[in-house]
C-alpha cells in the first residue's frame, strides 16, 4: 500500500519504516529540512535500537523515501497518517493540538480525493472527528479518519511496534476496516492481536493505558520508599510481587521517578479530560503528585546520603551517571535525572554528568549549568559522590573500576 506520514519523531518516523520494512511504499514529510536531509542520507535524527540498520536497508530498497514537499505527500498515500506533537500544556496539562490540527488544515488543501487519515498521534477524546470535520471543510472532499495508537516503549520502539501485544484501531465503517485489514495484514498474519474498536473507546485506550502503567510505578516507587525506611529487600519483595499473575513483574521496578514523553504527559491529559467532563479521576490525581514529588524527595535522598556517609567529603559535588529519562533512548523530556539535577542545582550542587547518548538533549535544557563528561570513566572519577539516575547497562562497569570502593555510590536504579 502507499503509505504517508506526516512528522518525522519518535512515532512518526518508527512508524514509517516499520511499515516500509513490511513491504509497504512510504513518504515521509516533515518541514524540517535538516532532517528530511539527515534522513535521506542515512543518518537517523533519533537514538533507537535497530533504526539505524532500517533506516539503511529500506532507502536501498525504495521502500521509503523523505520530503518536505506536503502535496506530494498527500498525493501520494491512499493513507496519510498524522504523527505531530500533542505537547503538554503547561498551565493546564491538556494536550496542545495546534500541530495536528495545523497539520488538517494543510493537508486539506491538497486532498482531491477520498483518503483515510490515520491519528497516530496521542490525541484527546474526540479529536479525530475534530480532524474529519476540518479536513472535510477545507476540502469539500468526503474522508475517513482512524484512531490508531501506538504503544511503543523508547528504546525497544522497533520491537514492539514489529511484534506488539495488541494493535488497537478505532474506525467508523466497514470501508475503514477493510483498508485497516490490508495495512495491518503482515501483523494479522502473524496472529498478532488486533483490535478494531470505535474511534472514541481506541482514543482512550491510549490514555488508559499510560495512566495506569504510571500507576503500578508510582505505587512500587513509594512501597520502596517504605522498605528502605523498615529494612525490608525492595529486589525480594518486587519479585515476590511479580510472582503473582494477576500483578505481573513489568513496572515494578523502583526508581527516581516515571518520566519521558508519553507517561507523565498524558496523565496529565487524562486528569483534563475528566475534569472537563466533570469526573474525578482521585486514584489518577494522587499519582501524579505523587510523582512529581519523588523528584524532589530523590534529590534530598541524594542530599542526605551524602552527608551521612561521608560527613568529610560531604562538599556539594557529584557526578551523575544518566541523563536520559531511560536506557535505550536520547530522550529528556521530562526525565527523573533533569528533573532531579535542577533540585540540586537549587541546593547549589556543583555536578559533573555522562550519558551515552543523551548529552546534546540534555544541554538544550541545562546549557552550562552543568559540567558534561566525555566518557563514563571521566564522570566517575570527578568526585567522590555518584548518582545512577538512568539504567544504561554499561554503568554496571563501575564495580570493576579501581577506586569503586572508595566512591560514595547512591544507586537509584538498583542496577549495581
Amino acid at each position: 500500500m502507499k503509505v504517508s506520514i506526516i512528522g518525522t519523531g519518535y512515532v512518526g518516523l518508527t512508524t514509517a519504516l516499520c511499515f516500509a520494512d513490511s513491504g509497504h511504499q512510504v513518504l515521509c514529510i516533515d518541514k524540517d529540512l535538516s532532517k528530511i536531509n539527515s534522513l535521506k542520507n542515512n543518518i537517523p535524527t533519533i537514538y533507537e535500537e535497530r533504526l539505524s540498520e532500517l533506516l539503511k536497508r529500506n532507502i536501498s530498497s525504495k521502500n521509503i523515501q523523505f520530503s518536505c514537499d506536503l502535496e506530494s505527500g498527500i498525493k501520494h498515500g491512499q493513507i496519510i497518517i498524522l504523527a505531530v506533537g500533542t505537547p503538554q500544556n503547561d498551565q493546564t496539562g491538556e494536550a496542545d493540538l495546534s500541530y495536528i490540527y495545523s497539520a488538517s488544515i494543510e493537508s486539506a488543501k491538497f486532498v482531491k480525493e477520498y483518503k483515510i487519515f490515520i491519528t497516530k498521534s496521542t490525541v484527546p477524546v474526540g479529536t479525530n472527528f475534530e480532524i474529519k470535520k476540518i479536513i472535510e471543510s477545507n476540502s469539500g472532499i468526503k474522508i475517513d479518519v482512524v484512531s490508531n495508537p501506538e504503544f511503543m516503549r523508547e528504546g525497544f520502539a522497533i520491537k514492539d511496534f514489529m511484534e506488539p501485544d495488541r494493535i488497537v484501531v478505532g474506525i467508523e465503517n466497514e470501508n475503514s476496516h477493510k483498508i485497516m485489514s490490508e495495512l495491518y495484514s503482515p501483523w494479522i498474519k502473524k496472529n498478532y492481536p488486533i483490535l478494531f474498536t470505535d474511534i472514541l473507546t481506541a482514543e482512550l485506550i491510549k490514555y488508559a493505558s499510560n495512566a495506569f502503567l504510571m500507576t503500578k510505578v508510582a505505587f512500587i516507587n513509594e512501597i520502596e520508599s517504605l522498605a528502605n525506611k523498615i529494612g525490608a529487600n525492595i529486589k525480594d519483595l518486587t519479585y515476590g510481587m511479580g510472582l503473582d499473575n494477576r500483578i505481573g513483574k513489568a513496572f515494578l521496578n523502583p526508581g527516581p521517578g516515571v518520566g519521558g514523553s508519553c507517561f507523565p504527559k498524558d496523565s496529565m491529559a487524562l486528569k483534563f479530560i475528566a475534569e472537563k467532563n466533570h469526573e474525578n479521576l482521585s486514584i489518577l490525581n494522587q499519582v501524579i503528585e505523587s510523582n512529581f514529588l519523588r523528584f524532589k524527595k530523590m534529590a534530598q535522598k541524594i542530599n542526605d546520603k551524602i552527608k551521612n556517609d561521608l560527613p568529610d567529603k560531604s562538599s556539594k559535588e557529584i557526578a551523575i551517571l544518566g541523563l536520559a529519562f531511560k536506557a535505550g533512548t536520547d530522550d529528556v523530556r521530562m526525565s527523573p535525572a533533569i528533573e532531579i539535577i535542577k533540585y540540586l542545582l537549587e541546593d547549589n550542587f556543583k555536578i559533573y554528568a555522562f550519558d551515552p547518548e543523551a548529552i546534546a538533549n540534555s544541554k538544550k535544557i541545562l546549557g552550562d549549568k552543568i559540567i558534561y563528561c566525555s566518557t563514563l570513566e571521566e564522570c566517575f572519577n570527578k568526585c567522590a559522590n555518584i548518582a545512577i539516575l538512568t539504567e544504561w547497562q554499561e554503568f554496571k562497569n563501575i564495580v570493576n573500576f579501581d577506586n569503586f570502593k572508595d566512591k560514595n555510590i547512591i544507586d537509584l536504579r538498583y542496577i549495581l
